[in-house]
């Protein structure tokens, strides 16, 4: 079957519903004959194409729009798709000053499908009125029906009642009657009573003449009761950009404000005057029909439109490969009883698609999202392997085509078992309701959710602008992206932090190998040996004196302990330099140990700037910007290579002088094994006792020793000054890793910075949509603790942790932000409780690796703790305040809706299969269908639908109904203003009829719902 006129629902056209014609009272194209009337007509079909409907609106008669008609019926005015029958007349409320009074004017707009005679002789000939112009003299008055001729004869009363004098002033008698005849509003209304015209007719009202009634306490109730007992109101506009002001200002003051542009046409196109034929500005989105207008009247904020162009057409216009105009479904040949054989249009706004379960709804979906290269085919709920596609029916299926026209004309065709174009574009979004329902009821924690949480992603980097995107064509390439320096900087940090737990480990292990109490001990024992070698060097120095001057006259002996004692000096004078070289040589190792460093750290600096190059290269294509960009590394190594240059030649040296001195010494040792060898053959007591003394004085200097020798006494008492200090160093050790795991969360925090500002227009978006806000949905940028936090304190050995391992499993839940005076200063807590007895601060100091499992080690253990890795950078969507993982699959469900039809920013058609699925009606009317309508005012939007809330209150602009007979598929569509598809819009969504009467009937017995 073909595309059979108006069945792709509503269109938007011009509205002018009030035009004179050459017959009215007043008017100004001339005569009213054949001449004149020929230009009307002619000047009516070159009209712009845009102009589909006019209402022929003369004054209390329908001789001009009879002629009109008759026009028609002979064939022309084919340009327009409807001619209403409008009758001007006028009430007797007054507005104006004083000076310049004026009735207010009336239009009654009737169906045209009923004939003109009904209307002339069940409605205008209703219409009386009675004047008394003289209260002396019957004569002077006037009572009767609205006629030509009446106008005449009251003309003449009027004429006849005022002085002589006066009569000059007036006009023909016609014109006198017409200026003063008025009808009372209530015999209007009177008149629309009759069957005839029960639901057939409506009123408007003129806003100029009304809006100069007074608001005073005599009016006020009349004025409010006209305008809001009429369905529309009419104007004229000199400035049609004051529309939109001058409907909120009618808003404001509580009255009917569906105002509407017309021509007010007395004058030809040509004319320079304002009411002039095609000086109208109203848009409506509906059919041509008064159905269509009563639809769009009630349906007025979105259907109707005073202006140049209605914004919607504007995108149409300016993007016509983003509609489709319409779908065809057919085999390749002629088939006998086909499955496809049909072709229907696509309405460009909100296509709803009903009808009953298995009559082939998914089935077009699923089609156009074939047409529309839709990436999610395996999703498909008609065209997939287990249904249509399935092994025995493949061969059949490519029997058939779908093919898709855009309205820029293009057309698309692929065979219904064909699969995803990977070189061609994706043009349209589907949500298929398989899809929908596994992403929305997926286990937080799988992978589904995460998919769903991407598919979320996916539509606000829509928000995004092109110059922003850097390139990337998705939400986490753009995001690795921007927070790649702040990942950088945090793996910097990160084994940055590795030293610093070095130390800590090496004092916490110092002071728990260590104790006060024990050096105490020890240092008294070592002052009591101390002591004692002093005693026996005493002694034994004294025994010496005594045998030297005994054996002072020998002068031979005594030269030979003179040359002894002098060896023995410089033997001490040369091991004394020899340490002195040796300590040199000590920091010499040292400062080049140092320096090696320095060159190591300045060649990993060298490769993290070559990487950052390499980086670089590959972001800019062309080689002489690249380079332009690339980043340059001076190292001035000048001072450093002579300081090393000298460093080594002086440590040369003091080898060599190392070298000199060991020989020195060992030539001493041999004189002074010479001269002890020669005393002890000449005063052999004397020499034991020197040796005593010799060897007391060693003795005595390796119990005293020095500070790096733990041993002795200086480094005992050494010992102990570095356990009295080892508690303030650990402090300023625990402090250096807070601060540093600080360092790292300010990191995070940068990382977080770039991702908010991805997200920023996205979420400035949501909170200025009042469909979204209503929904609930709001950003939270966070840095969130993740799960693996757990395994933190399930490193810890619960025999020796005491309630540590719970108190460090809450942390999560007892922390009441991640901000780092929070963090900060709970993992300083969990390094205290870490030093001490069953994680108690109040109990003694201990090991920290005592507190672990034997798998674990204390590196491993705190590198996990201050890394800071169980952080997640978050930039999350709540519903209601909960996180999506909490939310129902309904309200999941929900918001991916939203998302796509409110949130998205492309522009591509929408397909939706089901979208109230696990809804109340509640929320379809108040959440689901505004986000529809706001999605259709930009997009082209097609759902399927089992919910008369979806598509009927929802003002669908189509609906298409589904229906399958004996394995065939078809469609019919149109609009709900239509007879026809209002007709199996209540059979299929209603539950038919009858069942919709008897809702009806029972909700009536509520007039407080009604």
């Amino acid at each position: 079957m073909g595309i059979m006129k108006n069945k792709s629902g509503t269109q938007w056209g011009i509205w002018d519903l009030h035009v004179h014609t050459p017959s009215s009272i007043v008017q100004d194209y001339g005569p009213d004959n054949q001449e004149t009337w020929d230009k009307f007509l002619d000047d009516l079909e070159s009209l712009p194409k845009d102009v589909r409907v006019i209402g022929i609106n003369d004054y209390w008669f329908l001789e001009g729009y009879k002629k009109v008609i008759e026009a028609r019926s002979k064939g022309r005015l084919q340009n327009l798709y409807q001619v209403f029958p409008v009758v001007e007349m006028r009430i007797p409320q007054f507005g104006g000053t004083d000076g310049n009074l004026s009735r207010v004017n009336l239009h009654v707009i009737f169906d045209p499908e009923i004939p003109p005679e009904t209307i002339e002789s069940q409605f205008i000939a209703a219409l009386s009125a009675e004047f008394r112009l003289n209260p002396f003299s019957e004569s002077y008055s006037w009572k009767g029906i609205v006629t030509p001729d009446a106008f005449a004869d009251i003309g003449r009363k009027i004429k006849a009642s005022v002085p002589e004098s006066e009569v000059h002033n007036y006009g023909a008698d016609a014109i006198e009657g017409f200026n003063n005849f008025n009808v009372p509003f209530e015999t209007v209304q009177k008149a629309l009573e009759k069957s005839y015209f029960q639901g057939r007719a409506i009123l408007g009202i003129g806003k100029t003449e009304w809006a100069d009634v007074k608001w005073n306490n005599q009016s006020i109730a009349a004025k409010k009761s006209i305008i809001n007992s009429s369905s529309l109101v009419f104007t004229a506009f000199k400035d049609i950009s004051t529309w939109r002001k001058q409907v909120e200002k009618l808003r404001a003051s509580n009255v009917n404000h569906r105002l509407l542009d017309c021509s007010d046409a007395h004058h030809f196109s040509d004319s320079k005057e304002k009411d002039r034929i095609g000086s109208c500005h109203t848009w409506m989105n509906t059919t041509p029909t008064f159905a269509g207008l009563v639809h769009a009247l009630e349906e007025f904020d979105r259907r109707v439109y005073v202006g140049n162009e209605p914004p919607n057409l504007t995108r149409i216009r300016k993007n016509p490969d983003r509609f489709i105009s319409n779908v065809s479904i057919r085999p390749n040949h002629p088939i006998e009883n086909p499955v496809f054989d049909y072709e229907v249009p696509l309405n460009s706004g909100f296509v709803a698609v009903v009808g009953n379960k298995g009559q082939g709804k998914s089935a077009l979906l699923d089609c156009i999202a074939l047409a529309g290269n839709s990436s999610r085919q395996h999703e498909f709920a008609f065209l997939n392997p287990k249904r249509f596609l399935n092994s025995g029916n493949r061969p059949a299926a490519r029997e058939y085509s779908v093919k898709i026209h855009w309205a820029s004309g293009t057309p698309r065709t692929v065979q219904l078992d064909s699969k995803l174009d990977y070189s061609s574009p994706v043009s349209v979004e589907y949500l298929p309701q398989s899809f929908v329902e596994r992403v929305c009821s997926s286990d937080p924690l799988s992978g589904d959710a995460d998919e769903f949480e991407k598919e979320l992603r996916d539509v606000l980097f829509t928000h995004i602008s092109k110059e922003d995107r850097a390139g990337e064509t998705n939400f986490d390439a753009l995001l690795r992206q921007k927070s790649g320096s702040a990942q950088d900087n945090i793996d910097r940090l990160r084994s940055g932090l590795r030293p610093l737990i070095a130390s800590y480990v090496d004092l916490t292990q110092f002071r728990a190998d260590n104790h006060a109490q024990d050096v105490d001990t020890k240092i008294f024992l070592k002052n009591e040996q101390t002591n004692n070698a002093k005693s026996a060097l005493n002694e034994a120095s004294v025994r010496l004196a005594t045998l030297d001057a005994n054996s002072r006259e020998d002068e031979e002996l005594e030269e030979l302990r003179e040359k002894s004692r002098l060896l023995d000096d410089q033997h001490r004078e040369a091991c004394e330099r020899k340490n002195s070289m040796d300590r040199r040589s000590a920091d010499m190792k040292r400062d080049k140990a140092f320096m090696e460093n320095v060159t190591q750290e300045i060649d990993r600096i060298k490769d993290e700037v070559s990487n950052l190059n390499l980086k670089i290269r590959g972001f800019f294509q062309d080689q002489s910007e690249s380079e332009a960009h690339e980043l340059s590394l001076t190292v001035t190594l000048s001072n450093y290579e002579t300081w090393f240059d000298n460093l080594n030649t002086a440590n040369l040296e003091i080898q060599k002088q190392q070298r000199a001195m060991a020989d020195e010494i060992k030539n001493i040792e041999g004189q002074i094994k010479n001269v002890e060898s020669d005393l002890a053959s000449a005063d052999a007591a004397r020499e034991r006792a020197r040796q005593e003394v010799l060897q007391a004085e060693e003795y005595l200097r390796s119990l005293i020793g020095s500070k790096n020798d733990q041993d002795s006494l200086l480094g005992l008492e050494h010992l102990k000054e570095r356990i009295a200090q080892t508690p303030s160093l650990i402090d300023d050790a625990r402090e250096a890793l807070i601060n540093h795991a600080g360092l790292i969360h300010n990191a995070l925090y940068g990382q977080l910075f770039a991702v908010q500002d991805l997200y920023e227009p996205a979420s400035r978006f949501i909170a200025d949509s009042s469909v979204v806000k209503n929904a609930g949905l709001q950003f939270k940028a966070e840095l969130r603790i993740l799960p693996s936090w757990r395994s933190i304190s399930s490193s810890l050995d619960g025999r020796r942790n005491g309630d540590f391992p719970e108190w460090l499993n809450s942390f999560p839940n007892r922390v009441e932000s991640t901000d780092w005076e929070h963090l900060g200063h709970d993992l300083k807590n969990s390094l205290i409780r870490l030093e001490h007895e069953k994680g108690d601060p109040d109990e003694a100091h201990r090991n920290p690796k005592l507190s672990l499992r034997t798998a674990t080690s204390i590196e491993d253990f705190l590198t996990k703790l201050l890394d800071l890795t169980w952080l997640e950078v978050r930039f999350g969507i709540t519903g209601d305040g909960l996180p999506l993982s909490q939310l129902s699959p309904g309200q999941r469900g929900l918001i991916l809706a939203l998302f796509y039809l409110v949130v998205d920013r492309r522009n591509s058609p929408l397909i939706l299969d089901q979208p109230e699925e696990n809804l109340d009606n509640a929320t379809i009317a108040s959440l689901l269908v505004p986000a529809i309508h706001e999605a259709a005012g930009r997009r082209q939007t097609i759902v399927v639908t089992h919910n008369a809330n979806l598509a009927v209150v929802g003002d669908a602009d189509q609906i298409i109904h589904c229906q399958a007979d004996n394995r065939t598929l078809s469609v019919s569509s149109g609009c709900i203003s239509e007879v026809d598809v209002a007709r199996f819009a209540v059979d299929v969504l209603e539950g038919t009829k009858p069942a919709f009467d008897n809702r009806k009937k029972k909700y009536e017995a509520f007039p407080m719902l009604m």
